[in-house]
């Protein structure tokens, strides 16, 4: 097994196989190479979806989706079909189910039907993020709190609204495994910081995505048929390109069981 480092995040793994059994040592690595890098790529997989979901296990255990619909046999498998221009599901920088109490920890995302130009997938690091933002600023939301809603994506299945949930998380995550800090808010689930009046929360969120969406912080991805990415939610955000007109983006998408952030 080799694994190669992009900068700012990102590593593409070689060498191995996720249909099959990955020995303990393999595992070993894998896991320090998601600490360390956010996102790793295993190119060329032959997955079915019971393989997907064993190779999800990695990171967790597979969760079923609160709003969206898996699978009939796999209820932990959404199939993501973006089909160019007139459908867009994730046109927007954000973490996985950040409405949730417990957002997970990880998503994976495994190519079926890649179009030959466009659909990419662009990720960036929030540890630069926070690590980037002025001193002052830091001081000042050391202990604040965003309200994240799940307003958007009922929305975006047809749901009624008066279902609507929020919860609040810190603006500053610490992550639970490397004790590292990650700016985390998202414009397609944050509300407001709740200890802000309305305009001056617009104004200090304004802010803080354009820091979160600095370019210097993103790896671009260009799928190929058979990748399987997996991303740590903890501390990245993502944002799929709808440029490929009108040709069909599928693939199939895992999150895992995460905890509470602090």
């Amino acid at each position: 097994m080799k694994i190669q480092s992009i900068s700012p995040l990102g590593a593409e793994i070689s060498g191995i196989d996720l249909s099959s059994k990955v020995d303990e040592l393999d595992i070993k690595n894998i896991k320090k190479a998601f600490l360390d890098n956010l996102v790793l790529i295993f190119r060329n997989q032959k997955l079915r979806p019971n393989e997907l979901l064993s190779a999800a296990k990695l990171w967790g255990s597979p969760q079923i989706h609160p709003v969206f619909k898996g699978s009939e046999s796999f209820p932990e498998i959404i199939r993501i079909e973006n089909l160019g221009e007139k459908y867009h599901t994730n046109a927007h920088w954000h973490s996985d189910v950040t409405f949730e109490a417990k957002p997970p920890d990880a998503t994976i995302l495994y190519a079926l039907d890649i179009p030959s130009v466009g659909g990419n997938t662009f990720f960036s690091n929030q540890y630069l993020a926070y690590d980037h933002l002025d001193l002052s600023l830091k001081d000042k939301l050391e202990n604040y709190h965003a309200r994240h809603s799940n307003k958007s994506v009922l929305q975006l299945v047809g749901a009624d609204t008066s279902s609507e949930k929020s919860v609040l998380h810190p603006i500053f995550r610490t992550h639970p495994e490397t004790n590292m800090k990650a700016l985390y808010i998202t414009e397609a689930f944050v509300k407001k910081i709740e200890e802000l009046q309305k305009q001056e929360s617009e104004a200090t969120l304004k802010k803080l995505y354009s820091v979160a969406n600095n370019k210097k912080f993103q790896y671009e991805h260009r799928w190929r048929n058979g990748d399987m990415v997996v991303w740590d939610n903890r501390c990245v955000q993502h944002y799929a390109v709808h440029d490929h007109g009108d040709k069909t983006r599928t693939l199939n998408r895992i999150t895992v069981e995460g905890s509470r952030p602090y």
